[in-house]
């Protein structure tokens, strides 16, 4: 048995290096597989928050658009209900006037 090992010793010493390097190899590339994993996680995090700020810049945008467009409207409402005001007033003098 012992001239089997000794034989064949380099064979051996070899096989339990390669199953040795082997493990690592699997440990590193476990390892290298979490790190993308994790890489890609906090791509698609990054993103993702990218998005969330450019909607709100654009909502924000759109929003205060909107207000300007809301304020121009009032101000055209105050001014034909200043001229419906003033024109009912002219006639409802021509009607007093023109009554008797």
């Amino acid at each position: 048995m012992m001239d089997i090992i000794n034989n064949h010793i380099g064979e051996i010493i070899t096989a339990i290096a390669g199953l040795g390097a082997w493990g690592f190899e699997r440990s590193k590339r476990k390892q290298e597989l979490k790190r993308q994993e994790t890489e890609t996680n906090q791509s698609v995090v990054d993103l993702y928050q990218e998005a969330l700020d450019d909607l709100k810049s654009r909502y924000d945008e759109k929003f205060t658009d909107l207000e300007s467009e809301i304020k121009s409207l009032k101000q055209n409402l105050n001014l034909w209900k200043n001229k419906y005001r003033s024109l009912k007033q002219e006639f409802d003098e021509y009607k007093k006037k023109h009554e008797k």
